[in-house]
């Protein structure tokens, strides 16, 4: 990670920030370093898919910063969306985002990802989207799909994996994903594992369904 974003705020304020998140039990326990490491992968694979560096982003379910703090502070050249539906948490995030310096490339959004696929300016409106802990694959892939555009891409982070139904190319079937213009591509390995997938054509108009459909029904 850089010493310091654009905006001159050191990793010190960061990590600062994170340690307040995991006290209000917006972060898991234990120490930070592998939870900003686990971030940092984010970010590297992330960059890989855009050549060009500037990007505009979404963190699905963004809860105490991770990934997309991590990734606004080391990636100045991308405009953040923190989506997260929890009243304390997006409160959390509006205040790290001014404490960081972020305010004029990163914005919350207080919603849920459904109401936001559906939102003009918000649908089709992102080169890429990141996914932490959001949900199981299909919940991840059905809220996700809406707001990338053609040839976006989502990068998941992916569980250790325990037996055959957990292999990437099983947790994201390829039939299933087209219904939302989603490809699977290449599986990372690093320190961490990562799926990503392209949007290859936009997302149908019937997707997302309504709010908490994609969890109760998932389309796999």
């Amino acid at each position: 990670m850089p010493g310091a974003d654009d905006g001159g705020h050191s990793t010190t304020d960061l990590h600062e920030v994170l340690a307040e998140a995991r006290d209000a039990g917006f972060l898991g326990p234990g120490p930070l370093e592998p939870q900003i490491h686990h971030a940092e992968g984010f970010a590297a694979v992330a960059r890989r898919l855009v050549p060009a560096g500037a990007a505009s982003l979404v963190d699905l379910g963004s809860g105490g910063g991770l990934p997309g703090l991590v990734v606004a502070v080391g990636w100045p050249e991308a405009e953040m969306a923190l989506l997260e539906a929890n009243g304390r948490r997006a409160a959390f995030l509006r205040r790290a985002v001014d404490r960081l310096g972020l305010a004029g490339r990163v914005r919350v959004l207080e919603e849920r990802a459904e109401d936001c696929g559906r939102r003009d300016g918000l649908r089709a409106g992102f080169d890429g989207a990141l996914a932490r802990s959001f949900g199981r694959p299909a919940v991840v892939a059905e809220c996700a799909a809406p707001l990338l555009k053609p040839g976006g891409w989502l990068v998941v982070s992916e569980p250790p994996r325990t037996g055959p139904d957990e292999e990437p190319d099983v947790r994201w079937p390829p039939e299933p994903l087209r219904q939302l213009g989603l490809e699977p591509a290449e599986v990372v390995h690093a320190d961490f594992e990562f799926r990503t997938l392209r949007q290859v054509v936009p997302c149908p108009e019937r997707f997302p369904r309504r709010n908490g459909v994609p969890a109760k029904r998932p389309l796999f």
